[in-house]
């Protein structure tokens, strides 16, 4: 995941008080994540399905209101 951060950020290319908040965000949901699903279970899969989806959509959704 935080590989995947990583390029967020250089995509994004943040100053450096968005990219304070952006990191600050990303670890709060990081660990709280991490506190809930303590193994690989089919839930914990299910569940970053579903981020990965809503995350897609709200991309496409900013994408297309805003532009690129």
């Amino acid at each position: 995941w935080r590989l995947e951060m990583e390029k967020l950020l250089e995509s994004e290319n943040p100053d450096p008080n968005r990219r304070a908040r952006f990191i600050a965000s990303f670890n709060r949901g990081y660990r709280s994540f991490s506190g809930t699903y303590t193994q690989c279970t089919p839930s914990a899969t299910e569940a970053i399905a579903r981020y990965m989806k809503e995350g897609e959509t709200l991309s496409r959704d900013i994408a297309s209101r805003y532009g690129n």
